[in-house]
């Protein structure tokens, strides 16, 4: 997403929609590409969206592991049923929830038309992209205000944390992003229209519930770091603390969180978990626990250091934010993947953070902050690229429109590893 001026030697400007049009029926690669060297052009910003929708038309869905060979294969089911099972179908009659009901709204609609899990992709990469690219401009605009090595590092990491490969999984990655911008906005701005945008995200995923009850608590409490701290810092000690909290909340409110609650902490799914966690190869692990460790010492570093921040009310409203956010996913860590699935979310906000404190170092210089994070973000940024290239036609890369719709399926995994 870097533009280039007319007087250097690269430049790929193209300041027509025409233009983008006929270059991306010919070639949509190389319509992306020259939308990512001019992305300041509305009309660029428009081709990249289009090249994420055009991913998802082309999604390669044959691993049987992954979640989304189950929803292809629900798209299906639901194709065989009546439209009098809609309201069976969005009400959960046929899956484990009656919260996040965008899901099963979408592959019921799809259903009527076709059971072809790639149209259902290209609609999920359309609502997924529009929050990832509305996210990723809140640090791009920045960035060309005070463009400098540090922000475009961080910026990149930012891109490759949740990318859009990650659509595989449907509901929490696309929730995620529709939170996070939602939740910028509250959170930076004190727009507190956007609460509707961030409580949205549990219709797309219900554990987002308790997000937006974090978010609320926070609106509400304001920036009260000497509770923040103190809990931030007993969630590293005592993650179980909150556990028996959790378990009466979660009884007190009855179905489906009820259920939800006692499959993720029933003693199979533990061990199960655990189980998965041993088999993982170990540059999974160390790449996370990487990223999450950096994170938290920059952090530190830049609150113990650094007091440029602390008279900026958009950076001091993130920190507080990041402190609350920060316990609440090593309490949820107490119920197996719940913590876990929150810490992407608190990666994404504390990158911003970094984001912010970057913008106010001088000099073009990568800063030793940066330069100290280059690997675990580099290390998270190819593992995030190994496991989304399984969903990667290969043929997406190639000239002419379509053409990966009718050539042989075959993934980057299949060619590259």
């Amino acid at each position: 997403m870097i533009n280039y001026s007319s007087d250097r030697t690269l430049n790929f400007s193209v300041s027509n929609s025409k233009h983008y049009l006929l270059l991306f029926i010919l070639w949509p690669f190389m319509a992306f590409i020259t939308a990512l060297s001019n992305y300041r052009q509305k009309e660029a910003k428009k081709v990249v969206y289009f090249f994420l929708i055009y991913y998802g038309l082309t999604f390669v869905n044959t691993n049987e592991f992954v979640d989304a060979f189950r929803y292809g294969l629900r798209l299906k089911a639901n194709a065989t049923l009546s439209f009098s099972e809609f309201f069976n179908v969005v009400g959960g009659l046929y899956s484990d929830t009656t919260v996040d009901i965008i899901e099963p709204l979408v592959s019921f609609v799809v259903s009527r038309f076709t059971d072809n899990s790639s149209v259902y992709f290209a609609i999920w990469t359309a609502i997924f992209g529009f929050f990832y690219l509305k996210s990723i401009d809140l640090l791009y605009n920045r960035h060309q205000i005070s463009p400098g090595w540090n922000t475009l590092i961080i910026m990149l990491f930012f891109i490759f944390i949740l990318p859009i490969t990650s659509i595989s999984g449907v509901r929490m990655p696309t929730a995620t992003w529709i939170f996070f911008y939602g939740a910028c906005h509250v959170i930076l701005y004190r727009d507190y229209r956007y609460l509707i945008l961030t409580l949205s995200s549990a219709l797309v995923h219900w554990s987002f519930i308790t997000a937006n009850v974090i978010l609320i608590v926070y609106v509400i409490a304001g920036n009260r770091n000497f509770i923040y701290l103190p809990l931030a810092i007993l969630s590293t000690i005592i993650p179980q603390l909150l556990a028996p909290a959790f378990r009466a909340i979660s009884l007190r409110l009855g179905g489906v969180i009820q259920s939800r609650y006692e499959g993720y902490s029933s003693e199979g799914y533990i061990i199960g978990m655990q189980e998965s966690h041993e088999n993982a190869s170990w540059f999974l692990q160390i790449s996370d626990n990487l990223v999450y460790y950096y994170l938290i010492a920059a952090i530190a570093v830049i609150q113990l250091r650094n007091r440029v921040l602390s008279s900026d009310r958009e950076e001091r409203n993130l920190f507080s934010f990041l402190l609350l956010f920060f316990a609440f996913v090593n309490f949820g860590k107490a119920i197996p993947t719940f913590g876990g699935r929150f810490q992407i979310v608190f990666y994404l906000f504390a990158t911003l953070y970094l984001f912010l404190y970057a913008l106010k170092i001088p000099g073009e210089k990568v800063n030793i902050l940066t330069l100290i994070g280059i690997f675990p973000m580099f290390l998270f940024a190819a593992i995030k690229f190994r496991l989304g290239s399984e969903s990667i036609n290969a043929w997406i890369f190639t000239p002419l429109f379509g053409s990966p719709v009718v050539a042989p399926l075959l993934s980057i995994s299949e060619m590259l590893f």
